[in-house]
């Protein structure tokens, strides 16, 4: 190996490794001080059935924009889309969409929407709590019923990316980020970045990934952290290549969040005859959720290549969810 690349190598590395340490600063138990957390579910089914890898998968195309936005740099073709649908825990729904634009020398440029809907709650009130405890005591549980009311979350962002050498690439969102809970709101301005470099080493690909990075807002008088998350994953082919119509994929990422444990997330993809794609993948570290898997269709329809992918994901006390996402590249 040249003596520039191993520099190169070693003060990618480094810096990550700096950020690893200012995002994990904390020692005590960090869970639960964070806002926005819809920001750290997987958006795209594909994300969803690899066991959230993929932040080293180059044919990612614009679902690269919530994964790494590094990776929207390598569309093949000048424009990707993707919109992605599913069903969350206890009748919450969770939809995305991005598109991606290539410019031949400028790089790519792409908007995302990623939105969470809460869905529907009951409101009420206690009536006269002094009065109801005089009358029945010990007996507090009395309400009125005032209707309904509904929370949900979004985040709206733009993106860039582009080679910076002819292995490594670069990307960075800012995104605005609003959750609202009936007539109460907050928001936020956050920013991703990330990296995906062709190590040169067969298939081997080796990125980072520094998710929700932002300053601390105050909802109701108290103010919380966002939910940063530093990712670090390799990828590699053991048979074929991306570019081949049979491949098969092993990813695997360590994930360090700021208000949880570490965890490791491992998946695997195989693509046969340049139709049916299989997925599955697994979460260390998580308690009551780890196995997910999902499969892929890809189809032509008026000369563009389309892809349809869908994935299930397991819970042990919650109902199992599925997600289901329309791609292209056109």
């Amino acid at each position: 190996m040249r003596p520039f690349k191993i520099l190169r190598i070693s003060g990618i590395i480094l810096f990550w490794l700096l950020l690893e340490t200012a995002v994990g600063a904390d020692n005590f138990n960090t869970t639960g001080t964070t806002g926005f957390v819809f920001l750290n579910l997987p958006v795209s089914a594909r994300f969803a059935a690899l066991g959230e890898t993929g932040i080293t998968l180059e044919n990612a195309g614009a679902d690269g924009i919530f994964i790494n936005p590094a990776l929207i740099a390598r569309i093949t073709g000048g424009n990707s889309f993707s919109m992605t649908y599913g069903n969350w825990y206890v009748d919450t729904r969770h939809q995305g969409l991005a598109y991606v634009h290539k410019f031949p020398t400028l790089g790519s440029v792409g908007f995302m929407l990623n939105y969470f809907d809460f869905g529907t709650m009951s409101k009420t009130r206690t009536i006269a709590p002094d009065e109801v405890l005089s009358l029945n005591p010990g007996d507090n549980n009395v309400y009125l019923n005032l209707g309904t009311f509904s929370a949900n979350a979004l985040a709206l962002g733009m993106s860039y990316a582009r080679y910076l050498t002819r292995d490594f690439s670069f990307g960075a969102n800012l995104k605005y980020v609003r959750e609202s809970v009936d007539v109460y709101a907050v928001d936020n301005f956050l920013v991703d970045l990330g990296f995906l470099y062709n190590t040169g080493v067969g298939s081997l690909r080796v990125g980072a990934f520094l998710k929700n990075f932002g300053l601390e807002t105050e909802y109701e008088n108290e103010s919380f952290r966002m939910p940063q998350r530093l990712v670090l994953g390799i990828s590699g082919e053991i048979l074929g290549s991306l570019n081949d119509p049979t491949y098969v994929t092993l990813l695997a990422e360590a994930v360090h969040p700021n208000d949880a444990a570490e965890h490791i997330h491992c998946g695997i993809e195989t693509r046969l005859f340049d139709i049916i794609l299989l997925r599955g993948g697994y979460k260390l570290g998580y308690e009551h959720e780890n196995l997910a898997l999902g499969m892929g269709v890809r189809f032509v329809y008026h000369a563009r290549a389309f892809r349809f992918d869908l994935s299930y994901m397991n819970h042990e006390y919650l109902e199992e969810t599925m997600r289901y996402t329309l791609s292209a590249e056109l």
